[in-house]
């Protein structure tokens, strides 16, 4: 016999009384029949007499209350790891926490929310020049801004309005073999052709409102659209082919979301696909290819991709704006490497590029967070292989 105060004494250490009335077959029944809070399955159970293969597939230990806990005891170990820097020292891993040591990828950050030169406001579309300049389409200050490969503001064009060389929220850049460069007009409903000093050179209709713009070597034009379609267009405007990305979207906070498009070598159409969290390759006549999910770096992580481009080597660099990563996958979608992520002081990424050089380059922004691109090391360069630490300026320097 065990009084009150003695029991209570005993909760500290773990033990309990047990006071079984019926008793229990499976450790689910067990777990309902007495108090959750003092439950150890480690309790014995009456004597069972049923094959093991039969009491682990019948009578599982994770029961729903033990179900949430675990995938939220993943997810929390999983956001710690992804926040976190591995580090090997005399054998033994350690893990820093970002802002206590300095980040070894970041190079430049560089712009603030605002409308003066090198200021952004919803910087969505990213693209860079064989001669290594940063093309950024600065969507809710209806202007095209160009950066050299330091960071250091060099022009800008572009005003809004409906006429030549100007722009209703342009959402989308690329840059064709000629450097020139094709600017997604979404609220115009148009592509419009200029060259990197902002002449004016042609523009073409499109049929839904573009929201991001590719290109390939033979200046054909592929249009993502905000109604959640795919337009390739032949040189000079003429439509090839249209069709819609996975049919009609689902009736949620996100329907609608626009997605972003790439060409890889093989003139095929590489998309995400954020709603569904998809990455779809098509034909320019619209067939569907091969697809794949993404994935997060971690158990209890979802991903919602948002960006897409693709590296020398045909693989598809994907701006995972959820979980603040950059992440490479192979062709038919195997994880490969995290470029980049939150101990690299990465925010809200939304679309991405490789430079000539080897730099990887991302736009970010955030309904209160900062509106900037960012310049990371990615694959080994001349120009930083033997710099110091990293370099960040909140700030663009003056025009050189």
């Amino acid at each position: 016999m065990v009084d009150f105060l003695s029991k209570y004494r005993m909760y500290g250490y773990g033990f309990t009384q047990t006071d079984l009335r019926t008793a229990s077959s499976s450790y689910k029944d067990l777990y309902r029949n007495s108090a959750p809070h003092v439950f150890k399955a480690e309790r014995a159970l009456v004597h069972d007499c049923r094959e093991p293969v039969v009491k682990a597939y019948t009578d599982s230990k994770l029961w729903e209350a033990y179900l949430l806990t675990r995938g939220l005891s993943d997810t929390a170990r999983s956001q710690r790891e992804l926040n976190a820097k591995e580090k090997e020292e005399e054998g033994m891993k350690k893990f820093f926490r970002p802002y206590s040591w300095r980040p070894q990828k970041l190079l430049f950050n560089v712009g603030v929310r605002g409308r003066g030169k090198g200021e952004f406001s919803y910087p969505r579309g990213l693209t860079i020049t064989d001669e290594r300049d940063i093309v950024i389409a600065d969507t809710m200050n209806h202007r095209i801004q160009i950066f050299n490969n330091f960071g250091v503001f060099k022009s800008s064009f572009g005003s809004l309005g409906s006429g030549e060389g100007q722009f209703n929220e342009p959402t989308g850049v690329s840059v064709f073999p000629n450097q020139t460069i094709a600017v997604a007009d979404k609220k115009n409903k148009r592509i419009q052709v200029l060259t990197l000093e902002g002449r004016f050179k042609y523009s073409f209709p499109t049929v839904d409102e573009p929201y991001s713009v590719a290109c390939d070597i033979y200046y054909n034009t592929v249009v993502g659209t905000a109604s959640r379609t795919v337009e390739v267009y032949r040189r000079g405007g003429k439509l090839l082919s249209r069709f819609e990305v996975g049919g009609k979207p689902p009736k949620t906070s996100m329907s609608g979301s626009p997605i972003h498009v790439a060409v890889n070598n093989k003139n095929e159409v590489v998309l995400c696909d954020s709603v569904n969290c998809r990455v779809r390759t098509y034909s320019y006549a619209g067939d569907l290819l091969y697809q794949f999910r993404t994935e997060a770096n971690g158990d209890g992580l979802a991903a919602v991709p948002a960006g897409v481009c693709l590296n020398p080597l045909g693989q598809i660099l994907i701006a995972d704006r959820l979980n603040h990563t950059v992440n490479v996958y192979s062709e038919r979608g195997q994880l490969l490497l995290q470029i980049v992520g939150p101990p690299d002081l990465t925010g809200s990424v939304q679309t991405c590029a490789i430079g000539p050089e080897g730099h990887l380059v991302v736009t970010e922004y955030s309904t209160n967070g900062d509106h900037c691109f960012k310049i990371f090391r990615y694959r080994d360069c001349e120009c930083h292989r033997y710099r110091p630490g990293s370099s960040r300026r909140s700030t663009p320097t003056p025009k050189w």
